[in-house]
């Protein structure tokens, strides 16, 4: 159980005993005060009160002259109609100390790792398009869920679904033949092809006899057409190549990647059957339809073209299927995609329901990354490329790093700049909530203050310096101190679990974002403030001091990792 769980638990049992006949509290009743001098934990007395019929400020008064400080428990006081505990700074900092050490780089994590299987599908970036800033959301906010739910307990598997066929696919081979012979040069093909799909919407709006044509490739390619099959065979595996590079240089690695074309074919035999069933029907103009009108309110969900031409909701029906199949154990099914889905993915589940499935699934939508003139569109082609972002932000970090490091070679200065551009980017993208917009500031993400990764990722290395100059020394457990310097870090340090759970169980990596900026500011406070390796420091405050410097910079580093964005020693 971790140290603060502990303290919790204590007070809980005081608060029992103390507490009028018929009242009942638990964990959520206790409250951190808005004020650190306020205390530690808070319990309001306002629904003891309500029950025992009594004034909650005479409550309070009455219950906290009954607690004597104990254990992890010091001084407990009413505070109007508020009982207040503050840790015994001593017992409490030795606690969180050996709590940090014994658990290390699991600090912070559930301690039972046997807990249900989760599936989280996230990336979907489709071939045939280029890469782009609204993707890295996706990504960043799936990989940082993932660990998250590692770190809370759960058996997660990680999964993709790339769209690789369909209509944009079509349109991008018809612009490939028709303007390009059908060929591209060596380099950065899949993003080139990208190009050429924004190309060809371009053109087809300019020229409404193109849309036929590109209507006759999609038909073609959906015939499996010998010619049109063998481009699309070979322009997929360069797409798919550039997107694995870039999954891999993220870090987001995945148990399955789903394709949409191997769930089309068993996606029209699904949507054959449910017409058989009678969940599903003919529309007005032919089109197969599942009508959730009643009792849902979810309108007409559209499972077959007209023409039968299958849509993502052929696919995706299909899809729930075969991951059934494959992970029969799974619990839950999540999905991030982003908010403009919410509808079809309420039609979907409800579609599923209709069809005996009745495994969770449920939708992580988050809103979208923008430009100052407005939403990105690789359909339009209005896009800031993913690569074209990274290689802005590495470049801006370097010349800041060559700056500082005067001293540092070329390629010590390459790898921070990679570093400290991926926290930029990953922190710029998982600091807000998933229901907010985002208007990416590059000059503000890469700063070395304020609420970024960068500021994070220098309180890290601020600490990581200390303990560099401390080289050889013992680091441990060495002796017990009240100072309140040293308790008000450790005091956060041991917020660290239950960010991660909270943030896990909400699916909200800011709420993790949130709490290591308030560790990074107390960690700059204590390095200025508390001596650790001043001259006139006591072999013991020295030891125990350095033992600080090492619980906060690995509660950093591992909330960090729980983001996805390295901890460098040096910046």
């Amino acid at each position: 159980m971790a140290t603060l769980e502990k303290a919790k638990f204590q007070a809980l049992s005081v608060l029992r005993a103390a507490l009028p006949e018929g009242v009942s509290v638990s964990e959520s009743d206790l409250v951190k005060p808005p004020q650190a001098d306020m205390g530690d934990l808070s319990f309001p007395c306002f629904g003891a009160a309500k029950v025992a019929k009594g004034n909650p400020v005479a409550i309070a008064k009455e219950v906290a002259e009954m607690i004597k400080p104990a254990g992890l428990l010091g001084e407990i006081r009413a505070v109007g109609p508020y009982v207040n505990f503050s840790f015994n700074k001593s017992a409490f900092s030795t606690a969180v100390l050996e709590e940090v050490f014994g658990r290390a780089m699991h600090f912070g994590h559930a301690a039972d790792k046997r807990g249900q299987r989760i599936m989280i599908e996230y990336g979907q970036a489709n071939t045939h398009k280029e890469v782009h800033v609204g993707h890295l959301r996706n990504l960043a906010l799936g990989l940082s869920v993932v660990r998250l739910a590692r770190a809370n307990g759960y058996d997660v598997i990680p999964v993709n679904y790339p769209g690789d066929i369909g209509a944009h696919v079509a349109k991008c081979l018809w612009a490939l033949k028709k303007f390009h012979g059908g060929t591209l040069a060596t380099e950065n093909r899949g993003r080139e092809l990208g190009r050429i799909y924004a190309e060809a919407t371009a053109k087809v709006e300019e020229n409404e006899a193109y849309k036929e044509e590109v209507a006759e490739v999609l038909r073609k390619l959906e015939a499996k057409d010998p010619e049109w099959d063998a481009l699309w065979v070979q322009t997929r595996q360069w797409c798919i190549d550039e997107l694995a590079a870039i999954f891999k240089e993220l870090g987001c690695e995945y148990d399955r990647i789903y394709y949409e074309s191997e769930v089309e074919g068993p996606g029209k035999k699904l949507v054959a059957d449910l017409k058989t069933r009678g969940i599903a029907e003919e529309g007005e103009r032919g089109a197969l339809i599942v009508n959730l009108e009643t009792p849902e309110d979810l309108g007409v969900f559209l499972v077959l073209k007209s023409d039968g031409a299958s849509l993502y909701s052929t696919k995706e029906l299909a899809l729930a299927m075969l991951k059934d199949k494959e992970y029969p154990d799974i619990a839950k099914s999540v999905v991030v995609v982003d908010s403009r889905q919410s509808l079809y993915f309420k039609q979907l589940m409800a579609t599923l329901r209709r069809m005996g499935f009745e495994k969770p699934m449920a939708h992580l939508g988050y809103e979208f990354v923008t430009l100052k003139d407005g939403a990105m569109s690789s359909r339009k082609g209005n896009i800031v490329s993913y690569e074209d972002f990274r290689d802005e932000m590495v470049a801006a970090a370097a010349a800041e790093t060559r700056a500082r490091r005067t001293e540092w070679s070329e390629e010590r200065v390459n790898a921070a700049a990679w570093t400290i551009a991926e926290a930029a980017m990953k922190f710029g993208m998982l600091r807000q909530d998933t229901e907010r917009e985002i208007t990416f500031d590059k000059t503000e993400a890469l700063a070395f203050e304020g609420f970024t990764g960068p500021y994070i990722q220098y309180a890290h290395a601020r600490l990581s310096s200390i303990l560099a100059k401390a080289a050889g020394e013992t680091v441990s457990v060495c002796s017990a101190s009240d100072d309140a310097g040293e308790y008000a870090l450790l005091r956060l340090v041991a917020d660290l679990p239950g960010a991660v759970a909270a943030a896990a169980d909400a699916y909200k990596p800011s709420v993790l974002a949130q709490y290591l900026f308030e560790l990074a500011q107390a960690a700059s406070a204590f390095y200025r403030d508390v001596p650790v390796l001043a001259s006139n420091v006591s072999a013991a405050d020295r030891c125990r001091r350095l033992a600080i410097t090492e619980a906060a910079r690995v509660a950093l580093e591992n909330g960090l990792w729980l983001l996805g964005i390295g901890a460098p020693r040096e910046m």
